[in-house]
């Protein structure tokens, strides 16, 4: 039985795997597209499942970019980098089906976010939540990220 959400969303490479993705109608539906996200997504029981911890978008020579629209590419490229460390391949951010940022409020972060997420994502659609902060672990940074993905077998 489906629950009472709108259409599932099948675009994803991860309902093959049995995952489904699901919207609630109406506005969580145009919210969903604009954002490119799910609102539920329900996991099979037998899913390996892989936590990826808080991701930042430190430079590979430790210095923190000033522009946050960088530092969210990099960090999402550590995600990407972290998901094949555990044995995703190329297609890594297509089993990912949950993301959580921590974002500083008020510095501009969003927009980078959304550049960023739209490069990796493509037709992934992963359950997201987004938290404004105060601070992060270092001063300068901007954003956080930790992800769930789903590891065939």
């Amino acid at each position: 039985m489906s629950p009472n959400y709108g259409p599932e969303y099948t675009a994803s490479k991860l309902t093959t795997h049995g995952l489904k993705f699901y919207n609630w109608a109406g506005a969580g539906e145009q919210a969903a597209e604009h954002f490119g996200l799910s609102h539920a997504v329900i996991i099979p029981a037998n899913a390996r499942r892989v936590l990826i911890g808080g991701q930042l978008g430190i430079r590979d020579d430790g210095t923190i970019p000033t522009d946050p629209a960088e530092e969210a590419d990099i960090a999402f490229e550590h995600v990407e980098r972290a998901l094949k460390a555990a044995g995703f391949g190329d297609d890594a951010w297509e089993y990912v089906y949950k993301i959580n940022t921590y974002e500083i409020a008020g510095e501009g972060v969003q927009p980078g976010i959304g550049k960023a997420a739209r490069k990796y994502l493509k037709n992934t659609r992963p359950a997201w939540t987004g938290v404004n902060v105060a601070s992060l672990v270092m001063p300068g940074l901007h954003l956080e990220i930790e992800v769930e993905a789903y590891l065939p077998n």
